[in-house]
């Protein structure tokens, strides 16, 4: 595994860049706090991996740690740029589903838009959040909480029965 020091260091890096610079943009539709979401679940991937070769496992601890700040930072950046592509996808797709079925005049929906879209987005990365606390085994609440479900679900089934 991934040093958990390193993986925040990297984290921290991206949010302080995002809130610089990715922010600023005023022609941006898109809520931001899908994009922290999905840098969170980012993060959870790359914890539960280790990214230091074997070739530098017996090199100086902070040689290994830097590695891995490094490496961290840059599948962090991969990981929000597939997440900026899906994004962008989605923000063209409710346009044209949204205006293009006339459900809503064009300017009533540029005046909502980051609303439009972060109903599609937030859900969204709520859900890859998910699948990666699923994947890595980090978030255990998940399962606690689908035992429950189908404990209950059992339990109807009973008096339909």
């Amino acid at each position: 595994m991934t040093n958990l020091k390193c993986v925040f260091l990297a984290g921290l890096l991206h949010v302080i860049k995002f809130l610089a610079f990715d922010s600023k943009s005023p022609n941006a539709p898109a809520p931001k706090l899908p994009s922290l979401i999905v840098g969170l679940a980012a993060m959870d991937l790359i914890w539960d991996i280790n990214l230091v070769p074997r070739l530098l496992q017996n090199s100086p601890a902070v040689i290994r740690r830097l590695y891995d700040v490094i490496v961290s930072y840059l599948l962090l950046g991969l990981f929000m740029g597939f997440w900026k592509s899906v994004d962008n996808i989605c923000v063209i797709l409710l346009r044209i589903l949204i205006i293009g079925t006339g459900h809503v005049s064009e300017s009533n929906y540029e005046n909502y838009e980051s609303h439009w879209v972060g109903t599609v987005t937030v859900p969204l990365s709520l859900l890859i959040l998910a699948f990666a606390g699923e994947a890595t085994g980090h978030f255990p609440v998940l399962r606690r909480e689908e035992v429950m479900i189908q404990l209950l679900w059992k339990g109807y089934l009973r008096y339909i029965s």
